[in-house]
């Protein structure tokens, strides 16, 4: 019986090594999406005046964990034969051992005039982020339907390790007008109706790359604070609109990001507080075929089109010099309740300083 098991198991796996291997299913083009979860911190309730201000956001991301559709391991999809599974039948699945790490400077340059339009005063900003990305993923064994869990086939260990990559350089330039208005002494909002380019290089045959692909992305936010008696709070609301990518023929789904921070001053240059975001994809996923690179469309595992979501909380710690000559922000920021995308942990280091 052992014999004929451990056949049963070598015909399985030479059939599947035959097949071609599905992607791991992704949320948005490639689990990525056009903002960076977290950037907004004590810069939300910083005060804001006509002028020039710089801001030097750095970030260290890692993960070592890429959650599926159902919140689990991410698994891979790979159809067996008709003569073995029948039209429709079960499909064989690989679990995939994945890691990340980004690492990136968000320099950021603003500019407020003293020009008003509907009540708040008018202005500009531009952010031209410089990233180092790295991502791994490897085969962690395939079940077959009716004999088990065995080795991956070579076929699958090379179709899922051959996303492995690594990329440094700029990535996508975004620029937006800005509207700020001051409520009251202690209440402002801010809106920012931004515009992100496909500047950062970008090839579709590869999982990793400096820029998200060649399409835009409309990305409109609103800013609220509150600065009370010894608490800041702030959120900032953000939805992100993609056209298609030209290169793959892949259309992200809108997404939805929030930004908060709480903050209490425990001294008049310091303050510690809670920080977090959550992301939550609101609309599916699709793709067309007959593009240059549309592979990806045949390959994806579109799966309720793999909306992504995540949510983060963590720490943070703000030193203010001389009552706001420069602002130094640190926070680590741990995400939990992943779908469809990495989940992991991020350092942030932010300087501000107006000009």
């Amino acid at each position: 019986m052992k014999s004929l098991r451990m056949s049963g198991v070598a015909a399985a796996a030479a059939l599947l090594a035959s097949m071609a291997v599905s992607l791991p299913a992704v949320a948005a083009e490639n689990g990525l999406q056009r903002y960076s979860p977290g950037v907004g911190g004590s810069d939300m309730t910083a005060p804001l005046v006509p002028g020039w201000y710089f801001q030097l956001p750095f970030v260290a991301y890692h993960a070592n964990k890429y959650k599926g559709n159902d919140g689990q391991q991410s698994k891979v999809n790979t159809p067996l034969p008709v003569t073995q599974a029948g039209p429709g039948g079960p499909r064989a699945t690989t679990l995939v051992d994945a890691s990340a790490t980004n690492i990136a400077l968000l320099p950021r340059l603003t500019y407020l005039s003293t020009d008003q339009f509907l009540g708040g005063n008018l202005g500009v900003t531009a952010m031209l982020p410089l990233v180092k990305r790295r991502a791994h993923f490897a085969a962690a064994g395939t079940t077959i339907p009716g004999v088990g869990t065995v080795t991956s086939p070579a076929a699958v260990q090379n179709a899922i390790g051959g996303q492995t990559g690594g990329e440094t350089g700029i990535g996508d330039l975004e620029i937006s007008p800005v509207i700020h208005w001051e409520l009251s002494d202690s209440q402002t909002v801010t809106v920012a109706p931004t515009v992100v380019a496909p500047t950062g290089d970008y090839n579709a045959s590869q999982r990793v790359n400096t820029g998200y692909g060649n399409f835009y992305t409309f990305r409109p936010s609103v800013q609220y604070a509150f600065i009370g008696d010894g608490w800041d709070v702030g959120a900032r609301a953000v939805m992100s609109f993609n056209t298609r990518n030209k290169d793959t023929g892949y259309l992200s789904g809108n997404i939805f990001n929030l930004d908060y921070q709480l903050m209490k001053f425990v001294s008049e240059d310091l303050r510690l507080g809670l920080q977090g975001y959550f992301v939550r994809q609101l609309s599916a996923d699709t793709c067309t075929t007959g593009a240059p690179a549309a592979t990806q469309c045949t390959t994806l595992n579109l799966i309720d089109g793999n909306k992504m979501s995540v949510n983060a909380a963590g720490p943070a710690f703000g030193w203010i010099k001389n009552g706001g000559e420069m602002m130094i922000e640190a926070k680590v920021l741990r995400e939990y309740k992943a779908r469809n995308r990495f989940e992991g942990a991020a350092f942030w280091l932010t300087l501000s300083k107006p000009l």
